[in-house]
């Protein structure tokens, strides 16, 4: 009984040092934990307790004679372990749906005010990645003649996104060649992922010796202008001000390495396109995070679905000092709305 009594002692005090650095950023001494728990543990019992915490390595001593502030594996084992979500008031998702569902039709619009939400909500950075065509397959399109020099495309997924696009052309096609084409486009494609299309008409060409490789390759080449086979990954940033407003930023070379993290955002394409791999909301503290320049951040990814299929995902970025239980509901929040204005959208 006395060992539970001690492992639950040591979780509460965990927990208040987590809860108080977050709100503070300030070390954490033994009689502000005193006062939290009305003085029903001594500061004497606490500071013992805080040592054992600092031994397990979950806390530790910034400076001599100062508080203590959680390490990275405290932070970890706070999100794990002890970490309650935060609901959400109900001006929040108001904001939150003022933002998302008065977007309009215009995608970058719409993603463009998801990132700016999730900043506005939750007063850290965010990051959104717009819907991965290639992890969806295709359904149909529809080819039309603009003018001579023009051709608008209407690309529709099984998972009922709508792409619109318009290209230039350098040869004329008639109307009755596009219709062709998009008939031999709808009858093979079908069912086939977008990010497999490229490498199965690029077969079938091979295949083709006779009049129809022309016709073929014709196709083909429509799809390549439509920017079918490029990847369509692009990244909205927001809060960038709510980063550097934490103190943790007055430190120049922690805000130069986090801007140029952004600047860069290879390693953060990187880390969302891995995390959309996997179900559920993803953490990644201190130096879990694979980019080195954000080794002093917290990262935290959720996923969005179209008609049940994820096409896309939702970040927010701030110190390991972040509201993690908040910061998680608003994600969620955001990301199901975001779903849903998507499917409206297609």
């Amino acid at each position: 009984m006395k060992k539970v009594d001690t492992e639950s002692r040591q979780k509460s005090i965990l927990n208040a040092i987590v809860e108080s650095y977050v709100n503070s950023a300030m070390p954490v001494g033994s009689r502000a934990i005193s006062q939290r728990f009305r003085n029903s543990v001594s500061p004497a019992t606490i500071r013992n307790v805080m040592a054992d915490l600092e031994e397990m390595g979950l806390i530790m001593q910034p400076h001599t004679s100062a508080g203590r502030v959680p390490t990275d594996k405290g932070y970890r084992f706070y999100v794990d372990s002890l970490l309650e979500p935060k609901h959400l008031t109900r001006e929040e998702e108001s904001v939150i749906a003022k933002l998302i569902h008065q977007s309009g039709s215009d995608i970058d619009h719409l993603m463009q005010n998801a990132s700016k939400a999730i900043s506005i909500i939750t007063n850290v950075g965010s990051i959104v990645l717009t819907p991965r065509l290639k992890r969806s397959a295709f359904k149909h399109i529809e080819l039309f003649n603009i003018d001579e020099s023009r051709i608008l495309a209407v690309i529709v997924t099984t998972t009922g996104f709508i792409k619109n696009s318009i290209m230039d052309i350098e040869d004329h096609i008639t109307k009755q060649e596009l219709m062709r084409i998009t008939e031999f486009l709808n009858s093979e494609l079908e069912g086939i992922y977008f990010g497999e299309i490229k490498s199965y008409l690029t077969r079938r060409l091979l295949e083709e010796r006779d009049s129809f490789y022309t016709f073929l390759k014709r196709a083909m080449d429509i799809l390549s202008v439509l920017g079918l086979f490029r990847a369509d990954d692009h990244l909205y940033f927001d809060g960038t001000a709510c980063i550097m407003s934490h103190p943790e930023f007055s430190d120049i070379k922690k805000a130069r390495l986090f801007l140029k993290a952004c600047e860069d955002k290879k390693e953060f394409l990187i880390l969302l396109n891995e995390d959309m791999d996997h179900e559920g909301m993803k953490i990644h503290i201190g130096k879990e995070n694979i980019c080195n320049d954000i080794q002093d951040c917290s990262v935290v990814t959720c996923n969005y679905d179209i008609n049940g299929a994820t096409v896309g995902v939702i970040a927010a970025i701030g110190p390991t000092r972040m509201e993690y239980g908040r910061v998680i509901s608003v994600l969620k929040y955001i990301s199901r709305e975001l779903g849903k204005e998507l499917e409206n959208l297609g």
